[in-house]
C-alpha cells in the first residue's frame, strides 16, 4: 500500500481518525507523518522508540491528574525499584512493587481500566475454589446458628466439589 500523501513511498503509517462519529483513515510513510505531525516524528523511528514512548503514553497516565509527588524516596525493599522507574519504563522490578506502591497502581488501574477488580473470564478450576471458599463461610454460619441439617447438606457439596477440583 503506497502513501495517501505522496504515492510514492510504501505507507507504515496508519493513522485512525474520529470527528463527529465519522472514521478517517491515513496510512503514510515515514517522510509524510514525520513532516504532517512533526512533534509525532519520535514514534515513527523504529519499533524500540515507539516502546519508549509508550512508557512515556503510560507515565504520562500514572501521574496525569496527581499532584507531584514531592521528591518520594520509597523504594521496593525486595528489588530497589522506585515508583520513577516504574514510570519511564512501564514496568515494575518486582512482586512486591504491587504492594510498596498500591496506592499509585491502584489509581492508575482506576483510570486505566475503570476498576482494580478483575472481571474477566477465570479457568474453570478457580471458580470451583471461589465457590468451595463461598460454601465454607456458609457452612461455619450455619454452625454458628445450630442448623446442623443445612450444614450436612453444605458439607457434602462441599466434598463434591473437591473431588472434582483434584480430578
Amino acid at each position: 500500500m503506497l502513501c495517501d500523501n505522496c504515492h510514492k513511498r510504501p505507507a507504515t503509517v496508519h493513522i485512525k481518525k474520529l470527528v463527529n462519529g465519522r472514521e478517517t483513515n491515513y496510512n503514510l510513510c515515514q517522510v509524510c507523518a514525520s513532516e504532517l505531525m512533526p512533534d509525532s516524528a519520535t514514534l515513527f523511528n523504529s519499533d524500540s522508540d515507539f516502546i519508549h514512548n509508550f512508557s512515556d503514553m503510560l507515565a504520562g497516565f500514572s501521574n496525569f491528574g496527581q499532584k507531584e509527588i514531592k521528591k518520594d524516596k520509597r523504594s521496593c525493599p525486595k528489588c530497589g525499584s522506585t515508583y520513577k522507574n516504574f514510570q519511564n519504563s512501564g514496568r515494575l522490578g518486582c512482586d512486591k512493587c504491587y504492594e510498596t506502591f498500591e496506592d499509585e497502581l491502584s489509581t492508575l488501574l482506576r483510570r486505566l481500566q475503570g476498576s482494580i477488580q478483575h472481571a474477566g473470564k477465570t479457568p474453570g478450576g478457580m471458580k470451583k475454589i471461589g465457590e468451595i471458599e463461598e460454601l465454607k463461610k456458609e457452612l461455619q454460619n450455619c454452625v454458628r446458628k445450630e442448623e446442623y441439617e443445612r450444614a450436612a447438606v453444605i458439607r457434602d457439596k462441599i466434598k463434591e466439589l473437591k473431588k472434582k477440583t483434584d480430578k
